[in-house]
């Protein structure tokens, strides 16, 4: 309920900075709950993000602004995974990483309709295709599973992120930070069944600043002297196929491409209902 009524009182800050005779017109409020699915696009995504499919859900709360854009306010919950372990490239099913994630969004989009709606919401259009974009602040955890357990990668330095530099000059990344921000945008068709209801089918693309969704950017480290600071993390770090390689990959092997940054994927069926009148929140 603090989340509905905060997204509430945002909105009610757009509405009462609209001219009222357009509000009269054409602005109206919408809350919605959507269901669908979460892909990843990264160092261990296959090729095929579609393979690596997972649930995601998320509520909005939406105000139309003019006859052709909304904004939008909508909090994500998602979750991604892949493994090597099934994949059809040799290369990568020698690797044999894998790791699982939920993703937790909070964004700020704004709508555009390709057909405007300029009067009152009785008389919007029956089917509306749109186009969306915004900025928005996320939390992942990447996990990987060794001896039947699940540890959080992030805080071993799989990638040798608390290891010193070596003495022939050897750079380690630092840690990387598991907030991060990404640029939502994507598009969709809004249908209206009702008077006061309308269904979404969407599909958005998250652009993220990090390569570490899945814990995999670069190189391998130094594993023995990984291996003496912390043996789990020696262990997850390589976990490549011991029957073909039994002293591991090793450093003169990439780990991943630290040259492009992950995506993630939420497409989506959206059920929105239109608030005939709303006050706006008091918080006490």
């Amino acid at each position: 309920m603090k989340i509905l009524k905060s997204i509430l009182l945002l909105l009610c800050v757009a509405f009462l900075t609209q001219d009222l005779s357009a509000q009269y017109r054409y602005g109206y409020y919408r809350v919605g709950i959507s269901a669908g699915a979460t892909n990843y696009l990264g160092d261990l995504d296959d090729d095929f993000p579609v393979k690596f499919t997972r649930p995601g859900i998320a509520i909005e709360g939406s105000y139309r602004m003019n006859p052709f854009m909304s904004a939008r306010l909508s909090v994500f919950q998602g979750w991604i995974g892949a493994t090597d372990e099934v994949s059809s490239d040799a290369e990568r099913n020698a690797r044999n990483l894998s790791f699982r994630s939920t993703i937790t969004e909070v964004s700020a989009q704004v709508v555009f309709d390709f057909i405007a709606t300029d009067r009152r919401y009785q008389f919007r259009p029956p089917f509306v295709p749109y186009v969306f974009g915004g900025i928005a602040l996320f939390q992942f955890n990447p996990q990987a599973q060794i001896a039947g357990e699940w540890y959080d990668l992030q805080p071993l330095g799989t990638e040798g992120q608390h290891l010193a530099s070596t003495p022939n000059g050897v750079q380690y990344p630092e840690s990387y930070s598991l907030t991060q921000f990404s640029i939502p945008m994507g598009a969709g068709l809004r249908f209206a069944l009702t008077r006061l209801i309308d269904l979404e089918v969407e599909t958005g693309f998250r652009k993220t600043f990090t390569d570490y969704l899945d814990d995999v950017s670069g190189e391998y480290p130094n594993l023995e002297d990984l291996r003496s600071q912390n043996p789990i993390a020696a262990a997850l770090s390589d976990r490549s196929n011991r029957s073909e390689f039994p002293n591991g990959l090793g450093e003169e092997y990439a780990r991943g491409d630290r040259t492009q940054a992950d995506w993630y994927i939420y497409s989506a069926v959206r059920l929105n209902i239109i608030l005939d009148w709303v006050k706006c929140p008091q918080f006490r």
